[in-house]
């Protein structure tokens, strides 16, 4: 076959092109491993593209001063060598470089580079981002990037800035809700923040329904306990307007046998005047009896919790019946709570009478809390009672723990 320098001067162009692509792609390949740390396929590349280069200068060389003595020496003698074995060569850096191109394409799909890494964030459906103390962003994926755009109104340069932006942490945008969430965390000595914005739209919703069941629950709770008071209020009425019934016959027929008594049989007159007597004694009793049972239910509870209750014999006169219900209801939760918090062994109820108020005072000699007493579930219900009755529950700080019941006149 014709030397190199024999053939016309179309074929010395093909293979002056030829070069040039072979130096570009060398080139890209370069690039690529660069980027991805890849130092063997770097160096690769690098020996790939000085022969690709050598060539396209020695037919540039050539096609400029031809076989003069400008022409290089080396340019003179590639040139006299056969085209086949220009082929050969071409074809062999040819196939290196495709091969070389091949495997820096492909590498990201076999291995995990900080490209793969990059592409697989940019593709989830949240926003990562991370920065240094100063502000500066050292990465945000392409979800981030757009949140940072639609609520800041500007790129994601300034982390601390971003972080300002979105310090309630629930963000509303459009139909969707983002929450975001800060980190502290710390690379190579360095401290840094990381920050992750997480769609819970369809959580937010769930929860804001489930908010809405559990007021409509709460209000149909409210309305159920109404209804069983009025049930409790109306069965008491009846009990009330019974015993008047019965009172009132009874009333009646001792009034008509008294009147209807021989007034000189003394004996009648006597057993007459005894009934008047017991019905007296019985209306009076009725009012103490229903007290007395609470009573004896508070003395009872204070004995199967092991607590030694000392209170009041007798509950002062001006006190109503809704007062005595509540005074007792008190003393059993003060009870309760004394066992279960205060490991308490005795509780002393006191009752002081002033010209503004009925104070009752529930005192035992358990644990004193350390933080400050919130009133929840049972004593939270006692407070409720209370506030309707126009009364107040609250503590009184000291050594002892001192639950107060006050009733305003």
């Amino acid at each position: 076959m014709a030397a190199f320098e024999l053939l016309p001067a179309a074929v010395r162009a093909v293979f002056a092109l030829w070069a040039l692509l072979l130096c570009l792609v060398n080139l890209g390949s370069l690039v690529l491993a660069a980027v991805k740390k890849h130092i063997k396929f770097t160096a690769f590349a690098l020996l790939l593209f000085a022969p690709a280069y050598a060539l396209w200068q020695v037919i540039f060389d050539f096609s400029l001063f031809g076989q003069s003595g400008k022409t290089a020496h080396m340019s003179r003698v590639l040139c006299a060598l056969p085209g086949a074995v220009w082929f050969f060569v071409f074809a062999g850096v040819t196939a290196a470089t495709a091969v070389l191109f091949a495997r820096n394409v492909n590498y990201d799909k076999t291995y995990i580079t900080p490209g793969t890494i990059k592409t697989y964030l940019d593709k989830i459906p949240c926003g990562i981002c991370c920065w240094r103390d100063n502000g500066r962003v050292l990465f945000s994926n392409e979800c981030m990037n757009a949140l940072c755009e639609e609520i800041c109104g500007e790129p994601l340069l300034d982390g601390n800035r971003f972080f300002d932006a979105v310090q309630g942490g629930i963000i509303n945008r459009g139909d969707n809700v983002w929450r975001f969430v800060r980190r502290d965390t710390e690379k190579d000595g360095e401290h840094l923040y990381e920050m992750v914005a997480s769609d819970i739209t369809a959580e937010y919703a769930k929860t804001r329904a489930l908010e809405q069941d559990k007021e409509a629950l709460a209000r149909l709770n409210a309305d159920l306990r109404a209804y069983y008071a009025s049930i409790d209020e109306s069965v008491k009425r009846q009990e009330i307007l019974q015993a008047k019934i019965n009172i009132h016959d009874e009333m009646n027929r001792l009034m008509l046998s008294t009147v209807a008594a021989p007034g000189d049989d003394s004996e009648t007159l006597n057993h007459y005047f005894s009934l008047w007597e017991q019905n007296a004694l019985l209306l009076c009793l009725e009012a103490d009896r229903k007290s007395r049972r609470q009573q004896g239910a508070t003395e009872s509870l204070a004995g199967a919790l092991g607590i030694r209750l000392e209170m009041p014999a007798v509950l002062p006169q001006g006190m109503s019946e809704k007062q005595k219900e509540l005074f007792f209801c008190v003393a059993q939760e003060a009870l309760a709570n004394a066992a279960k918090h205060a490991d308490a062994a005795q509780m002393e109820i006191t009752i002081e009478q002033t010209p503004a108020a009925l104070i009752c005072r529930f005192a035992n000699d358990g644990t004193a809390p350390q933080a400050p007493v919130r009133f929840v579930g049972g004593l939270a219900n006692i407070a409720a009672l209370a506030e309707k009755q126009g009364a107040k529950v609250y503590t009184e700080p000291g050594e002892r723990f001192v639950l107060v019941l006050e009733f305003n006149e």
